[in-house]
């Protein structure tokens, strides 16, 4: 199956929101707090979708601002994760991220999502503090675990 990568429209945000809420059940964003990031200055978001149905297969949304990028969220449809998507969109941002100049790029990553923890390692994240309750799970609380990768010239 052949991808292709391209930036957000806004006709993509409801499927956005869709997988936004598949991957993240108890704390998803909608169409409209979609719409509100990709509006901040320095935001943008990509997806990858299937060639043959153009079905969205995961996306990212970013904010690169001030020298620095920041990861919003990244969500990979369930039957597509283990196929190389979210090391694409990762490269791809290190990639925008560099050319505008900016030093490095942090996200946070709950505490109780090992997956994700070994895919920032893996593509040179290193874990650089803790949140304490950052997240909400119905009544309980988890942290948020800090990662940065910095970006030489």
């Amino acid at each position: 199956m052949s991808w292709r990568l391209r930036p957000v429209e806004a006709g993509d945000l409801a499927a956005l929101a869709q997988l936004h809420a598949q991957s993240f059940p108890e704390e998803h964003w909608e169409v409209r707090a979609l719409a509100e990031l990709l509006g901040m200055a320095g935001a943008s978001g990509h997806l990858i979708e299937d060639a043959p149905g153009h079905r969205v297969q995961g996306f990212i949304l970013d904010l690169i601002l001030a020298g620095d990028a920041e990861i919003l969220t990244l969500a990979v449809a369930p039957d597509s994760r283990r196929r190389g998507i979210a090391r694409r969109l990762l490269a791809d941002l290190v990639e925008r991220a560099r050319e505008a100049g900016a030093r490095g790029i942090g996200l946070e990553v709950a505490a109780d999502n090992p997956a994700a923890r070994q895919l920032y390692e893996s593509c040179g994240f290193a874990r650089t503090g803790r949140r304490r309750a950052y997240y909400r799970r119905g009544a309980a609380t988890i942290d948020a675990l800090l990662f940065r990768r910095a970006l030489l010239p």
